[in-house]
């Protein structure tokens, strides 16, 4: 009697070279909740998709460091240096999964920009390394460079974060409101705009007792 086929022993879908930002991801999801008892959420059903809620690893950050004035922005300017510097660093990552870097309003004025990396470069372009916490954001669309609409947006999350019953606002000196740009520079052709996502500090609220 002949014997019977052997299957092949199917092939793991584990990656083996997993990408730095997923290990950062997998790592903060594994971070236990706090020891508190969540309040209930009182978010109504057509508001449930109006805001994403993301948690962003503790990471190190390249940063521009906080620049004021209204040239901050102008060629030769520091942001644009930083812009320059992480623009051409972010090519030699092998995951272009999700973008990296985030602007801020700085406590004390100014813009501040960070570039979230897995280990510090080498060569950092000559800009400081920070510490970036993490931590929980609720996220939404905004329309890149139009104050306006910056201002709806983040004035809308903030609005939903305090009718939500179960988050509040947790924007502190470390813990800004950020920015970041997720529609690749092509698309402005055709949109006629960018598009930005806002994210806003946020922590889980507990139960009164």
């Amino acid at each position: 009697m002949n014997e019977p086929l052997k299957q092949p022993k199917p092939e793991s879908h584990t990656p083996k070279d997993v990408p730095e930002i997923l290990k950062m991801a997998a790592q903060s999801s594994q971070q236990t909740l706090p020891a508190i008892q969540p309040a209930p959420a009182t978010i109504k059903a057509k508001a449930r998709n109006q805001v994403r809620i993301i948690e962003l690893p503790a990471c190190k950050m390249v940063t521009s460091g906080a620049v004021n004035g209204a040239d901050a922005f102008a060629p030769g300017g520091a942001l644009a240096r930083f812009c320059d510097w992480f623009a051409a660093y972010d090519k030699q990552r092998a995951d272009l999964f999700y973008v990296r870097d985030f602007l801020w309003s700085a406590p004390n004025g100014g813009f501040q920009w960070g570039y979230a990396v897995a280990e510090i470069p080498e060569d950092t372009g000559g800009f400081d390394v920070i510490d970036f916490p993490g931590g929980l954001y609720a996220v939404a669309i905004s329309v890149d460079a139009d104050g306006k609409d910056h201002d709806r947006v983040h004035s809308g999350m903030q609005e939903w974060v305090k009718k939500s019953g179960c988050f509040a606002l947790d924007e502190t000196d470390t813990r800004r409101s950020l920015g970041t740009v997720t529609s690749p520079e092509y698309i402005k052709d055709i949109l006629g705009y960018q598009q930005m996502d806002l994210y806003v500090p946020i922590k889980i609220k507990e139960e009164s007792k």
